[in-house]
């Protein structure tokens, strides 16, 4: 991995009292994992049901390394247009539903599971939980919860064991994010990126526009967004993270950020390789249309990986034209251990982050009140 940067502050790298971090000394049992994607490699079709970190990390590897042709689906709704649509399109013969929640007591992770139970399950949850209750009761397979908080559990069997269903390398996923985690408390590029935005923070950039040019990395987006906000998104501090896929984003986003209020700062994502290329072909016939300044011939030939990277050259270069804060995150390619190593730099960027901010970067203490309310609604429910 790469960090590139351009009209940043002059950054106050302060020494760091780091915390005590239980996803860095975890390591999964590759064994178990093997028994259990041995025992439910066999279904085609998986769906995953829970919120939040729990679902996020699965979610992010498997989204950018593939589900092995298997259809991999994600609940985190209790939409019931959705839900019916799921169950209309995989039938319970050939469909493993696999829930996931270390509580165990999210109301509407529980309330989808019970549309599910004439299928297969396999269910992550701690000990002791509603869901525990749930799967002993269904004679279901469970698999241990460890006692990590959701987002930060993207190396654990919480996230690798659907990973390995769609045949993905997890001990190569695991080994890059070790590679990683090693640099703890050593200088690396997520402490660089870190310090960046909480000093563009300091100076009054709040919003961070975050376009993702790769759709395989885009997959991240939603665990990178959570890592953020759960984690120094609290006691009045923290920024908003603003994730979309590129080049799709400069048709919408890049008016506010180029042209808006002058308080966002860019985070762009993109890989040095992508895992596939193709030159373009204009036929012969189409070459002589004019476009622009020239004409299509100005195409022909031209490897699609090119044709990304002038993308995100044109954004970031206006950018440094109007003076906006920005950071360019690079991967190497999109493989197993570089995947990991990009799991790990979230996951100890959102530490370090809540750090500068002097906030806790495990809690979420404004995300149970709501939880609360919508209980209460339920049980007011007049049957």
């Amino acid at each position: 991995m790469r960090i590139d940067f351009a009209n940043i502050p002059e950054i106050n790298g302060q020494h760091l009292v780091l915390p005590d971090a239980p996803f860095l000394s975890y390591h999964p049992n590759f064994s178990k994992i093997k028994h259990y994607q041995k025992e439910f490699g066999v279904y085609d079709n998986i769906i995953l049901v829970g919120h939040g970190g729990s679902v996020n990390s699965a979610k992010a590897i498997i989204g950018a390394l593939g589900s092995g042709g298997k259809h991999v689906e994600f609940l985190s709704t209790v939409d019931p247009d959705f839900i019916a649509a799921l169950k209309k399109k995989f039938s319970a013969e050939n469909t493993l539903v696999i829930a996931i929640s270390k509580s165990g007591k999210t109301v509407t992770q529980l309330e989808a599971l019970l549309h599910f139970t004439d299928y297969k399950w396999l269910v992550i949850t701690e000990k002791d939980t509603p869901l525990e209750q749930m799967a002993m009761q269904k004679k279901a397979e469970i698999v241990r919860h460890p006692h990590i908080g959701g987002r930060y559990v993207g190396i654990t069997e919480v996230a690798l064991v659907p990973a390995a269903l769609c045949g993905i390398d997890v001990e190569s996923v695991y080994e890059g994010a070790r590679q990683m985690y090693e640099q703890y408390a050593q200088d690396n590029i997520a402490l660089q990126a870190a310090h960046i935005f909480y000093q563009l923070e300091e100076n009054g950039f709040v919003d961070v526009f975050m376009p993702f040019y790769s759709s395989e990395l885009f997959a991240f987006s939603d665990l990178a967004v959570q890592l953020c906000h759960e984690s120094f998104g609290k006691d009045g501090k923290g920024q908003t993270y603003l994730a979309a896929q590129a080049p799709e984003s400069q048709h919408h986003t890049n008016q506010r950020f180029l042209g808006g209020r002058k308080n966002i700062a860019g985070l762009f994502i993109q890989t040095d390789a992508f895992n596939s290329d193709a030159d373009t072909k204009v036929p012969a016939a189409m070459q002589g249309i004019e476009i622009n300044d020239s004409r299509m011939f100005a195409l022909n030939n031209i490897p699609l990986s090119y044709a990304m990277e002038a993308e995100f050259k044109g954004t970031w270069e206006d950018a440094k034209i109007h003076a906006i804060p920005i950071v360019g995150l690079a991967v190497k390619s999109i493989q197993p251990k570089e995947i990991g190593k990009f799991m790990a730099f979230w996951q100890i960027f959102a530490v370090y982050s809540s750090v500068l901010r002097k906030v806790n970067p495990f809690d979420q203490p404004e995300v149970e009140n709501s939880k609360a309310i919508s209980w209460a609604r339920r049980k007011d429910f007049k049957r």
